[in-house]
Parts: structure tokens; sequence; C-alpha cells
């Protein structure tokens, strides 16, 4: 069953919304690509919800660079590939 995010759990850990749902987008993309490489079926949860639970539990750091940018392992364009 799908769990409810509330804001005051963003909070608590010192991200804001905003930096919640990109942190969370690169870690399910991240979930899920080791998943598919490993040839390992999808469990009861959706990518997207155990990554959000990950970022609430602060599992997942978000850093910035130089620039005051969100950085991320992999590098996104915006063409998609």
């Amino acid at each position: 069953m799908a769990k409810t995010f509330y804001f005051e759990e963003l909070t608590n850990v010192g991200i804001n919304p905003y930096e919640a749902v990109i942190a969370s987008s690169r870690e399910a993309r991240r979930l899920n690509q080791t998943r598919l490489m490993s040839d390992t079926v999808e469990g009861p949860d959706k990518m997207t919800t155990v990554a959000l639970d990950r970022v609430v539990k602060a599992k997942v750091e978000v850093s910035y660079g130089p620039e005051g940018e969100n950085k991320a392992g992999d590098e996104e364009d915006s063409a998609g590939s």
C-alpha cells in the first residue's frame, strides 16, 4: 500500500519539498536501473515510494556544487538521452 508523506517529515530532515522531489526522482531512477540490471522483479512498493521513504529517512544525501546546483552521480540532459 502506498505511504503518504507529509511536509513535516521533510522539514525534520532539513530538505525543502522541491529538493525532495529532485532527490527522490534521481533515487527512484537509480533504484530502478539497479533492479533492471540485476533482472529482479519489482516489489510490492513502487520505486518512487521507496525513494521518497529513503529521502525522508535521510538515506539519500543531497549535495550542492560550487554554483549552488544540485549534484548527482548521473548527469541529465534535456533530451533525456
